[in-house]
């Protein structure tokens, strides 16, 4: 049976908290670029190691295992999007679900893609003085694009991390984690459609079934999602599955959110929950920053912990940070990650910092003074322009 407005409720107030955890982890993030991925792949250099027990331990390598928050969260709002949607226009009006669906990818589209445009100019302009390429050269390099110009690069199923746009012998993905807003607009359309087709049976039993089974796999195979492994022999993606389970559980969160908001939580509930949160997040950031034996599957799973409770809002650790100097920053998070990628590389050739720890700070102070640039341009001009507001 349907599920009617009164059994699900629009959530009424999103908590700073979830902001400060978007701008916290990304900018822990950025610092795989730095001290793993440009080392190791395109400088040719030993990455920065510190020697455990004999093993070289390589610092920050541990957030590669925690982009499942941003899938979470992604998820929660857009089954709040569509609860909304649905609301509005009630039950007589007659729509479809690709109709439905349509709309949200097209008002994605209006929200992300001109930044995502710009982005993929600025990583095509530095990709290209990286490489040498002749400026009469450039033209065709932005031809052989076409893909991530469209949006379309999760869909290369299997591509791997060795294109990233800043190797020659590598199809041209102009600014790589680009590929991160191509999985929204992709699998953010996958699941409108399904929520519209069949809601409850998606939130009831494809969602977190699918959850927990993909995750089993990858435990038992002790593989990451976010290396673009293969699914036995098949051509099929782990990153593109990750994305899909994941996002569909943060749709989850939100009904069970709703549904717990009605629940009056006492002093003791309250302390457990903030216990728990505490120990989850303690976890989570020590293995984003020092990494930890545990495997990726667990590291995920405390993940999850961790963004439920923040969006549920009753432990005193999420209302703590609950604090609305977390709005802009996490805002902000998103385009600092757009533009964080071809920089390292920049700053690496043409400014020559060969010191990590200085290209790390550079690389912030540069990308957050380009990020506020374009959050700007986006606010006061292109977004006002591209959707005015209603009288």
């Amino acid at each position: 049976m349907a599920r009617t407005k009164k059994e699900v409720k629009p959530v009424k107030k999103m908590n700073y908290a979830v902001e400060f955890w978007r701008f916290v982890s990304c900018m822990i993030f950025i610092l795989v670029h730095v001290y793993i991925v440009y080392p190791t792949v395109y400088w040719h250099e030993a990455p920065w190691v510190k020697i455990i027990n004999g093993q070289p331990h390589v610092m920050f390598k541990g957030s590669l295992d925690v982009i499942i928050i941003f899938y979470l969260i992604t998820g929660f709002f857009l089954m709040k999007t569509h609860v909304k949607n649905k609301n509005a226009r009630g039950d007589k009006e007659k729509t479809t679900a690709s109709s439905e669906a349509g709309k949200y990818l097209a008002k994605r589209i209006k929200t992300f893609y001109p930044a995502f445009l710009i982005c993929l100019v600025f990583g095509l302009v530095l990709t290209n003085l990286y490489n040498d390429i002749p400026v009469n050269q450039w033209l065709k390099v932005a031809v052989d694009s076409l893909w991530e110009w469209g949006g379309c690069v999760l869909s290369g199923l299997g591509i791997g991390n060795s294109v990233y746009g800043l190797m020659p012998e590598s199809h041209m993905l102009m600014n790589g984690p680009l590929w991160f807003i191509s999985c929204l607009l992709i699998v953010g359309y996958i699941i409108y459609f399904l929520l519209e087709k069949c809601e409850d049976w998606f939130i009831g039993i494809l969602a977190p079934i699918g959850f927990i089974f993909v995750y089993g796999y990858f435990h038992l195979n002790g593989i990451s999602g976010m290396w673009y492994t293969f699914i036995g022999k098949s051509s099929f993606s782990t990153a593109f599955l990750q994305a899909l389970v994941c996002i569909g559980m943060g749709c989850v969160f939100y009904v069970w959110v709703d549904k717990l908001n009605n629940h009056k939580f006492g002093t003791g509930s309250k302390v457990f929950l903030t216990i728990a949160n505490v120990l989850a997040s303690a976890i989570v950031v020590y293995h984003m920053i020092w990494g930890t034996s545990f495997t990726f599957a667990t590291i995920n799973g405390l993940c999850a912990i961790v963004v439920f409770l923040v969006l549920l809002n009753q432990d005193y650790l999420t209302q703590l940070l609950d604090y609305p100097i977390w709005k802009y920053p996490g805002k902000l998070a998103l385009y600092i990650y757009m533009l964080h990628y071809p920089i390292i590389g920049y700053l690496h050739k043409f400014v020559g910092i060969e010191n990590l720890h200085t290209t790390c700070l550079v690389t912030y102070g540069v990308t957050i003074l380009l990020s506020v640039g374009l959050m700007l341009l986006m606010d006061y001009v292109i977004t006002p322009i591209i959707i005015p507001k209603k009288d």
